[in-house]
């Protein structure tokens, strides 16, 4: 089982994906993390999994508020991964990047390649996360698409793609 294990961890290493910060709450208590465990599930209605251990900060919010966005970062917003990463903590987090509120006041990243707010429709315990499923209500995007990439435990950039 270790092996399987390590050779699970070194296969996913391998899968690239948009570097995400996941966000909830409202005014002062606003929490996000980076996140890559993002991933659509459904078009009709829209819908997105995200994958949150539950020793996260935002784990506890998250399930409280049943709602969420998801921001999908640029290569603009490389600086952002760390910060949301554990370099700081709670509101701090969001004195770096263009935050602004929803109208139901979750944090969106202005600038952001694309935003999605979900209200949470169904959540399951896997292990030592808690996988949310959210029917997105709201999509914003960026005329600019340079999504920041992770793969291989590290950021990897793009270039802007046509739109």
């Amino acid at each position: 089982m270790e092996t399987v294990q390590a050779d699970f961890k070194q296969a996913m290493r391998r899968l690239a994906a948009t570097v995400a910060i996941v966000t909830s709450g409202t005014a002062d208590d606003w929490t996000g993390m980076a996140a890559t465990a993002v991933t659509s599930v459904a078009t009709d209605p829209p819908t997105l999994l995200v994958a949150v251990n539950r020793n996260a900060s935002l784990s506890p919010v998250l399930k409280q508020e049943g709602r969420f966005c998801v921001n999908l970062l640029a290569e603009r917003h490389a600086e952002i991964v760390g910060i949301f990463s554990g370099q700081k903590k709670g509101r701090e987090r969001f004195e770096v990047g263009d935050w602004i509120a929803a109208g139901n006041g979750l944090p969106i990243l202005n600038d952001a390649v694309a935003s999605l707010v979900c209200v949470v429709s169904a959540t399951m315990e896997v292990a030592t996360h808690t996988i949310f499923i959210g029917e997105v209500t709201e999509v914003y995007c960026h005329p600019t698409i340079d999504p920041l990439l992770w793969v291989d435990g590290r950021m990897a950039c793009t270039g802007a793609l046509p739109a």
